[in-house]
């Protein structure tokens, strides 16, 4: 480092020779870099763009190959906080401003080539850029309907981030140090230093207790924003930063800026909340401005681009919020002429209601190919790629979804849709060899990872881009990060930073020196006297100190634009490889992947996400969308209360079905469960449409779902055991804080747990899930079956200190965190038990949906049957006062208008939809019905309750007693 330093020096000295001719020729740059073609100009004045840019923010460097910089534009842009760069991270190019790239012009995705693309040695630097924020004017196509649904949806973020802050302050105030700390959601006593290397120039600083100290269980997952302070957050919060990394003794977290505090003394760090995703879903509802047909269309120059914002599929996605005219004649004569049209839109969303192509609107091997396979009996014909291991509606599914341009697919429990999408993309992929950009995008990032993981396997090449910490350590070979290491570019990037950092360090120094004596000669301590001469030397040496400071920063700016562009030439060439970019909704609008567009896009758990988190991976130029989920399961998790009961709570998957307009299908074959555990969830939530593909061809379930061995499933005269089993107690449950507990059901569960590892001796802890509706009785099992002593004491005797191992692999989670998982075993702990019956917030009938689908062979429910079979929603509130109107979710109520004089008496309707939750209530009475019929309730009480709880302790005891006496006889 040292040799290369004064020859940068030189250079930027002799570059500063050039300074007066560069700025001689400033105007004619601006003239000329900067000047937009005719047709944008058209374009722009014909979208009503409100501004254009400065000409100081139209000015950026960008280098060439050649090294030498160029002036380029630069839209207006707010720059990436800590947050969002470290949200990126290696999914961004870890805060890559990734408009600017070096790469071939636009890709034509409409011309047939082959699937591996020769590489070209001559690379023209193309600029993509955003284009200029518009809003459609009145009288334009889907004016009226952008305008109702952007004020509704916009309503219902701004509640949902509300009540997101509010609870966050509420935690921070009221909650002891001692419960954030138990709860996870505070570290307090650490220290930090900076890390030297830094992922694309981004301060990391790393948090510790100390060396090779284990932190405490916490929640500070990858991408969740820190509060850094030294005693309270709200009072003096530091700063704030993003969690990149995270290992047993260390987290690491990236910040904004570098700052010298961080070194010194103690800190405390604290869950904090993003506006981020708040932001990026505000975005993606704005996009619905956007035209993309008119983007493709607006021609810049042979060097830039506009990145396509916005949907082809606006005329089915804004159709139910195109205001209807019931009374035409009344309409007429608020119009200003008989022939005005008040939106356009609603014309061509006629016409356009007919193209159902999509983007393989001009590939008639696609077309004859969906045809023939969307029938029930599809004609094949040579050429054809093989189906194997799909059955029917899997295969009209793949039809459907390459055939339309918006579909939905509906996957119950075990259907197969993961392969379903996996199967999609390989015959897009390698059989026909589309060019198409095709992007896949989930709610959660385990379901990204079983998507690269089936893609591969599948032999697709995938692209995983998201966080190196929530991906799989069996999948990091497809992750962006990774790929970008392997890069031909990936030496000379990492000699370039590591120019950069003593560089950079240095001009930190400078800095600090500067700051150190204009402090002393405001204070008046000043060294070297006081004299003429002694201020002439210090005003010399500031002097002197200020124009070593300009030439580093003039070297590092020249670094940073060095290191950038290689950056972008890197990024632009691992995604283009790729056949397939995997990312979940909120990460795929990272900067990262604005280096291409993507007009077909696979959307799988649609009906778990929020209709605006839905829109931001299709305002990425989508022509065509498949949407893959089942609203029959997990709706999105909604917060607000008001938020809800506006919508915010419905999903698109679950709108556009609804709406009966855009075509669908569903799979109706299961391969997870037992027949005994499919049964009523196939009765209650598919009336009977749901079939078994567990059963052979006399009906029998088969051998690798035989249920486990346990005291509590009996043998009948065949000797087969249920599948499925209810244990009835009488534990009353308790309030804690606002959730629930029962600590005698706990106990049983612990029970249950023991016998089944005591009898299946190939029984993993791995292969047992345990489902709980309440996070307080989340926390008491998790802390009975991993930290607590005397339980772990009780395990070792009844288990053995190595089968008891097994039961820190035993996962333990709500009944939305096992959505899209499933086990060989769930114990399902219901909590709920009292004489009233109430069942509270358990009356959802979607999570009762998935509570009982996530069990391959063994299903065990606890709880009280006299309570669930009750079904009250909730307990009774107290008595509105007069005048005091209570509106119930899923109620509609009248509210009658005091009489004015002279006026007539008004009536308003307010309704707030529950969405099925009222339902829930009375499929929890069925189901309780349905288990006492089928015989497959055990009561507990008494001597059964008590051999439940501490029969297999006893018989432990009794067996170590016997072995002791043995011993001692022989001896």
């Amino acid at each position: 480092m040292a040799t290369r330093t004064p020859g940068l020096l030189r250079n930027a000295a002799a570059g500063s020779e050039r300074v007066l001719m560069r700025r001689k020729r400033r105007t004619d740059l601006k003239r000329t870099d900067l000047a937009l073609s005719t047709d944008l100009r058209q374009f722009c004045r014909k979208r009503c763009f409100s501004s254009y840019p400065s000409a100081e923010e139209q000015q950026d460097i960008f280098l060439a190959d050649s090294g030498t910089p160029r002036r380029v534009f630069r839209p207006q842009q707010k720059p990436l906080d800590a947050a969002e760069r470290a949200w990126l991270q290696s999914d961004a190019g870890a805060g890559i401003r990734a408009e600017t790239i070096s790469s071939s012009p636009r890709f034509d995705w409409r011309q047939i080539t082959p699937r591996v693309k020769p590489k070209s040695h001559t690379r023209v630097h193309v600029r993509r850029m955003a284009p200029p924020r518009i809003n459609v004017g009145w009288g334009e196509p889907y004016y009226d309907a952008i305008q109702s649904y952007t004020k509704r949806f916009m309503e219902m973020l701004e509640a949902e981030q509300q009540e997101d802050e509010a609870v966050l302050k509420e935690r921070l105030s009221t909650w002891s140090l001692t419960r954030l700390q138990e709860e996870g959601y505070c570290l307090t006593d650490l220290s930090a230093f900076w890390l030297d290397e830094n992922q694309f120039g981004r301060p990391v600083a790393s948090f510790l207790l100390g060396p090779g100290l284990a932190l405490p269980d916490h929640r500070f997952e990858n991408s969740t924003q820190v509060l850094l302070s030294r005693i309270d957050p709200l009072q003096q919060s530091f700063a704030q930063g993003s969690v990149v990394s995270r290992s047993a003794t260390q987290i690491r977290v990236a910040f904004e800026d570098h700052f010298d505090e961080l070194t010194d003394g103690r800190w405390r760090i604290d869950v904090g909340r993003s506006n981020i995703v708040y932001e990026r879903m505000r975005n993606a509802i704005g996009h619905f401005n956007h035209d993309p047909q008119m983007l493709e269309s607006a021609a810049i120059s042979a060097d830039r681009e506009l990145i396509l914002q916005g949907t082809h599929l606006r005329d089915i996605l804004l159709q139910s919020s195109q205001p209807t005219v019931k009374h035409p004649e009344a309409a007429e004569a608020l119009l200003p002429d008989a022939g005005f049209v008040a939106d356009e839109g609603a014309v061509e969303r006629e016409e356009a209601a007919v193209n159902t192509d999509g983007a393989f609107a001009n590939d008639q091997r696609i077309h004859s190919w969906a045809r023939r396979y969307s029938q029930p009996e599809p004609v094949v014909v040579e050429g054809d790629p093989p189906l194997e291991g799909l059955n029917s509606t899997q295969i009209r599914a793949m039809a459907l979804m390459i055939g339309q341009r918006l579909s939905l697919v509906q996957g119950p429990p075990g259907t197969g849709k993961t392969k379903t999408i996996i199967e999609t993309t390989k015959l897009l992929k390698v059989h026909f060899q589309v060019p198409h950009p095709l992007l896949v995008c989930t709610y959660t990032n385990v379901a990204v990872d079983n998507l690269v993981e089936g893609l591969g396997a599948a032999g697709v090449n995938p692209l995983r881009v998201g966080f190196g910490g929530q991906v799989k350590e069996s999948l990091v070979q497809y992750t962006l990060a990774h790929k970008l290491t392997l890069h031909p570019l990936a030496p000379s990037l990492e000699a370039l930073n590591k120019e950069l950092e003593p560089l950079s360090r240095r001009i930190r120094d400078i800095q600090t020196r500067l700051r150190e004596m204009i402090e002393d000669r405001r204070k008046g301590r000043e060294k070297g006297g006081s004299g003429a001469k002694a201020v002439e030397r210090r005003r010399q040496m500031v002097a002197s100190m200020e124009a070593d400071l300009a030439l580093r920063q003039r070297m590092r700016s020249s670094l940073k634009a060095r290191i950038y562009a290689l950056e972008m030439e890197m990024l632009r060439d691992v995604v283009s490889e790729a056949d397939v970019i995997c990312t979940t909704c909120i990460t795929s609008a990272s900067a990262a992947l604005n280096v291409v567009d993507f007009p077909v896009v696979f959307l799988d758990e649609a009906s778990m996400s929020t209709e605006p988190a839905s829109l931001i991976p299709i305002m990425k130029g989508s022509r065509h969308l498949a949407l893959i989920g089942d609203h029959k399961q997990l709706p999105p998790v909604i917060t607000s209360p008001e938020a809800q009961a506006l919508g915010l709570g419905r999903s698109l998957f679950e709108r556009l079905t609804e709406e009966g307009v855009v075509p669908s299908v569903m799979l109706d074959i299961q391969y997870r469960m037992h027949p005994g555990i499919s049964f009523f969830p196939s009765r209650e939530f598919y009336n009977f449409s749901l079939h078994d593909g567990t059963v052979d061809a006399e009906g029998l379930a088969l051998p690798r779902l035989t249920p486990p061995t346990s005291a509590h499933l009996k043998e009948d005269e065949k000797g087969n055991r249920p599948a499925v089993i209810f244990l009835d107690h009488a534990g009353g449950e308790s309030l804690k804080d606002k959730s629930r507990v029962n600590q005698n059901e706990a106990q049983i569960v612990v029970g249950v747990v023991e016998d089944l590892l005591l009898n299946n001796p190939n029984l993993m802890g791995k292969d047992i899930g345990i489902i709980a509706p309440y996070v307080a009785q989340i926390s008491l099992l998790t802390r009975l079956f991993n930290t607590d002593a005397k339980a772990r004491e009780r395990f070792n005797t009844v288990l053995g200190e190595h089968r008891a191992m097994q039961l820190a692999h035993i996962e333990i989670k709500t009944v939305d965190g096992f959505e899209g998982r499933e086990k060989e075993i769930i114990v399902f702990s219901t909590v709920r038990n009292n004489a009233g019956g109430y069942i509270g917030f358990l009356a959802d009938r979607r999570r009762l949906n998935v509570g009982l689908t996530r069990a391959k062979r063994g299903l065990f429910v606890v709880g009280s049957i006299s309570t669930l079979g009750k079904g009250v929603r909730a307990e009774p509130k107290k008595k509105p006062v007069e005048g005091e109107v209570i509106v119930h979710p899923g109620e509609a109520k009248v509210i009658q208008a005091k009489e004015e004089e002279g006026k007539k008496k008004v009536k308003t309707v307010i309704t707030l939809s529950a969405r099925g939750k009222n339902k829930g209530q009375d499929s929890w009475k069925r189901y309780a019905q349905w288990l006492t019929e089928c015989g497959l309730v055990i009561k507990l009480g008494g001597d059964s309750l008590g051999q439940a709880l501490y029969g297999n302790l006893k018989q432990a005891a009794a067996a170590n007693a016997s072995t002791v006496k043995k011993v001692v006889l022989k001896e």
